[in-house]
């Protein structure tokens, strides 16, 4: 079966994503990212939320064509690559995942977008070129951001299908975390750089394991090559994660919390980042 990550442009779920994320209830900071991004659309949209979604349309409508050319160029830089490699990519991600697409669902839909994130919606993800109005219109990464971005759809159909149900922080927290697993894995030489794709909320997570402090992404990482060089399936390597992430869901909630609290500054201000990376501990 032919698999496939096609592009699309869509102008309306590029104005809605900026409307979700600057009153996103579980993702807070998301509005301060915007507005650190685009301090016109601040200035523009003030206390005036009644007309936001013509302000927003407005904003987004002038700056691409404003950077049209710059755009251009962007978009058809990604296109050759998922074009050379999309179908190899997914491959790859799927024999990691122990994943068969039925018959209805083997197309991707990759959305470029101007939006500082890369958020997901049903099989369409939104991949950010924002960097293309400062110039930059070579994305190497965009493969390793797309096999990030499907790995998390392909991970919501395996819970349905396995009847598993979480909650929201719980989710993330895994989320967030096999994505960038796999997307680290060396299957992928040769279709893209090997490095760590992931969110700094997740990734400057740690965990207390026998009084040993290790990052979860190496934690988890570990237990993910293990599992592989014993032919266990992901699904083992799933429920696995999951045992233990349920666990100690009350200390994700915390984090979770915490990086919605101070965002960004975490990064920023030493004393928050010191917090931020005190241990959860995980007991055996």
């Amino acid at each position: 079966m032919s698999k496939k990550i096609i592009m699309r442009e869509d102008n309306e779920g590029e104005v809605n994503i900026f409307l979700d994320f600057l009153h996103h209830r579980e993702y807070p900071q998301h509005r301060n990212i915007i507005f650190l991004h685009f301090p016109k659309l601040k200035e523009m949209i003030g206390d005036d939320e009644e007309n936001e979604r013509a302000i927003v349309e407005s904003f987004l409508k002038n700056t691409r064509e404003k950077n049209k050319e710059k755009i251009g160029s962007a978009t058809k830089y990604i296109q050759n690559e998922i074009e050379q490699k999309g179908e190899r990519t997914l491959t790859i991600l799927a024999d990691l995942m122990d994943y068969g697409w039925p018959e209805n669902n083997e197309k991707y839909v990759l959305v470029p977008t101007i939006f500082p994130m890369c958020p997901f919606n049903g099989n369409t993800f939104f991949f950010s070129i924002y960097k293309a109005l400062e110039g930059v219109t070579e994305y190497p990464k965009v493969l390793a951001v797309a096999m990030h971005e499907i790995s998390h759809m392909i991970l919501f159909e395996i819970l349905r299908e396995k009847n598993i149900s979480l909650d929201s922080y719980t989710t993330y927290f895994i989320k967030e975390l096999i994505a960038p697993i796999l997307v680290y894995q060396d299957n992928f030489t040769g279709v893209f750089k090997k490095e760590i794709v992931g969110n700094y909320n997740v990734l400057e997570i740690y965990f207390n394991v026998d009084r040993h402090t290790i990052k979860a992404f190496d934690y988890f990482l570990e237990k993910f090559n293990k599992n592989k060089e014993k032919g266990l399936t992901f699904g083992t390597f799933l429920d696995d994660m999951i045992s233990i992430c349920l666990k100690i869901k009350e200390s994700i909630k915390e984090k979770r919390d915490f990086d919605n609290t101070h965002g960004i500054q975490i990064l920023k201000n030493s004393e928050l980042l010191k917090q931020f990376r005190e241990p959860i501990l995980v007991e055996r």
